[in-house]
């Protein structure tokens, strides 16, 4: 799915401004008809930069204005936290204020799970920050399974509303085969059997059991259908068993329901995803329309023509349009931290002065990938930020954000403003947010509740916006784009992973289509595995792509050096030796102290401050408290050895 659309066909942009009302859109032919469709239900085909969320605020804005749908009543469901914001922010700027829940489906089922044991003096629900840990306790009774392979189906019968008997007797046979299907099954039974003693729920739990209530409790169903009369739900086909029958169960017999989705961009059947229920949304409700958007505003054409080549499609764009934009660019190395180096060098060079670094990313398939990447950046002082792995809630400091909020009682929404004032950048900060955005989606807002809402998050969703080159995986880059785009390590046994399976080529065709204007791909002809060094071929898929000349592979010594004095220079140090020789006293002290006291090293200073702290040489712990944006309490307790390690002569 996708094509250009060039400078002509600009001018059928029709604005869609209508009075009395919000200022609406400006949208394309195939985006109007979309928004002004009266089907319901309603299913709309959405390729990249198509403008989805466009037409869906809009959609939902031009019912609200004509009076089909009332605000108070939307359900708006999205995969991630910030596609939940963006959407709400939207509509609110577009004067839509009072809607009624704009959220992904385990926020919603928690709310609604939560508001039912309120309302019937029950406890509330305690919810697991994950499986893992929990199975890790428990699969010591089972030696003949391994831990990574037992969560991997768990996880998956989880998603797909399978019992541990249905699962051992269906498909988890077919899967890893009887005896071992078996074992799973025990072990799935034992975290069930332990999650019940002590009344927890893990993630999927959460809309199994909404789901339950929907179908068992007619006082609660009966609500839960006034409350919410029209449903919207974005990235259709990410929907797993578990959330459509939820999903059912909320709309029950009823129509006005707008699903959007791509299954070109289906890339989560690994986790029990089935795109079959976009592809098939008809059958599940027959009296379905469909529109489609085919056009893609994002990217230009010699990127959608790629992406298209692909998944084997020809792309509709005229030679004209193809000629005017840049073809990818690509570059092959010795090896994956030449690789990484020379990406380094690639980012350096490609950054336009007084621009930020954030319009550049850097794609790759495994996260073990970005970690020599995030290296090299280091070494070449980029600044970076690792994406989607949702660390921000181990950090210390964080920890003791949260502890605040949930021990605030009746005061917890003061103290979430009180903090996102106090900490106006880093996790922190970005924690309080959160804090403040729930407090204004919930009418009973408490620090418990908080805490089992955090847990309802995306790993992305806790990304910060700090600037920095963007380092992420394939999967997590879903829904993001980027003027700039470095695809990684596109070799075979990388890109793809599985041959004989589909979705890593539309995996592919996802990272892909994250480019706005330029993109540039790389691959090792030899990757380090553990001790061995292992010989590489490029992907089979590369050569489907039409490329330009190959860049440099490698930056001189003489160019590294170059390019470390003018990062250095860039930073404002006061002398280079000077700041390495901070930053390298500080990581050992870090690492020494960490070792020697048993605890995590972010505990200490985490990472991502250590450069800015020898950059900026503070004498004095209020110094240090406006450089890191740390807490007072902790830093009197870590403040003064990290400014006397900075002190040393």
């Amino acid at each position: 799915m996708g094509t250009s659309q060039g400078s002509e066909e600009l001018s059928f942009l029709a604005s869609a401004s209508r009075s009395p009302g919000p200022e609406f859109d400006r949208l394309d032919p195939e985006q109007q008809k979309a928004v002004d469709s009266d089907d319901a239900p309603l299913r709309i085909l959405a390729g990249p930069g198509s403008g989805k969320t466009r037409v869906l605020t809009n959609r939902i804005a031009r019912r609200v204005v004509d009076g089909s749908v009332d605000a108070r009543r939307v359900l708006a469901l999205t995969f991630t936290r910030r596609a939940a914001s963006q959407l709400r922010s939207r509509l609110n700027r577009m004067g839509i204020r009072d809607l009624g829940a704009v959220g992904t489906f385990h926020a919603v089922a928690l709310a609604q799970i939560r508001q039912h044991r309120l309302d019937r003096e029950k406890r509330p629900p305690v919810v697991l920050a994950g499986r893992r840990p929990l199975i890790k306790e428990l699969i010591g009774d089972f030696p003949n399974l391994r831990l990574n392979a037992a969560v991997t189906e768990i996880d998956w019968a989880c998603s797909q509303a399978l019992t541990p008997d249905e699962y051992r007797n269906g498909p988890g046979r077919g899967r890893v085969g009887e005896a071992q299907a078996g074992r799973i099954a025990l072990l799935h039974q034992s975290y069930v059997a332990y999650k019940r003693r002590r009344g927890l729920l893990d993630f999927d739990d959460i809309l199994v059991e909404c789901t339950q209530l929907l179908g068992t409790d007619q006082a609660f169903r009966d609500a839960q259908h006034w409350v919410f009369r029209h449903f919207f739900v974005d990235e259709y086909q990410d929907l797993n068993q578990t959330q459509f029958d939820l999903l059912r169960a909320w709309v029950g017999e009823r129509t006005d329901l707008c699903v959007v989705g791509d299954p070109d961009q289906a890339i989560y059947g690994w986790n029990g995803a089935n795109a079959e229920h976009l592809i098939n949304f008809s059958a599940d409700f027959p009296s379905a329309g469909t529109e489609v958007l085919a056009t893609n505003h994002r990217s230009q054409p010699q990127i959608i023509r790629s992406a298209n080549a692909v998944l084997g499609r020809t792309s509709t764009e005229s030679d004209s349009e193809a000629v005017e934009a840049q073809l990818p660019t690509t570059s092959n190395f010795s090896d994956d931290w030449e690789e990484a180096l020379g990406i380094a060098r690639y980012l350096r060079e490609e950054r336009l002065p007084e621009t930020r670094w954030s319009r550049h990313a850097v794609l790759a398939r495994t996260n073990e990938q970005l970690q020599v990447i995030s290296r090299a950046l280091t070494q070449f002082q980029v600044p970076h930020r690792l994406r989607g792995q949702g660390g921000i809630l181990k950090l210390p400091e964080v920890q003791e954000v949260i502890d605040q909020l949930c021990g605030a009682g009746h005061e917890f929404a003061t103290l979430a403003v009180d903090l996102a004032d106090e900490f106006d950048h880093g996790p922190q900060n970005r924690v309080a947010e959160l804090a403040v955005q729930y407090t204004g989606e919930h009418t009973h807002a408490d620090g418990s509740g908080f805490r089992d809402w955090l847990r309802t998050l995306r790993p992305g969703d806790l990304d910060t916006d700090e600037d920095g080159v963007d380092l992420v995986t394939f999967h997590a880059a879903k829904g993001l784009e980027w003027p700039f785009v470095v695809i990684a390590g596109v070799e075979n046994g990388l890109i793809p992973i599985r041959p004989d399976d589909p979705e890593e080529r539309r995996l592919f065709y996802v990272a892909i289509s994250r480019a706005q204007q330029h993109l540039h791909l790389t691959w090792a002809r030899a990757r380090h595995k553990g001790e061995r060094l292992e010989s590489r071929e490029p992907s089979p898929w590369l050569q489907l792509i039409e490329t330009a000349n190959q860049r440099p592979p490698r930056p001189s010594t003489k160019q590294a050096a170059n390019y470390l004095a003018e990062a250095r220079k860039n930073l404002g140090k006061a002398t280079d030796s000077e700041t390495d020789l901070r930053y390298q006293r500080l990581r050992e002290w870090i690492d020494r102290t960490a070792r020697s006291r048993r605890i995590q090293s972010a505990a200490l200073l985490p990472d991502h401050l250590i450069a800015k702290v020898a950059t900026a040489a503070p004498t004095t712990i209020s110094q240090l408290e406006t450089i890191t944006g740390l807490g007072r309490s902790r830093l009197e307790r870590t403040g003064p050895e990290i400014l006397a390690v900075i002190a040393e002569p």
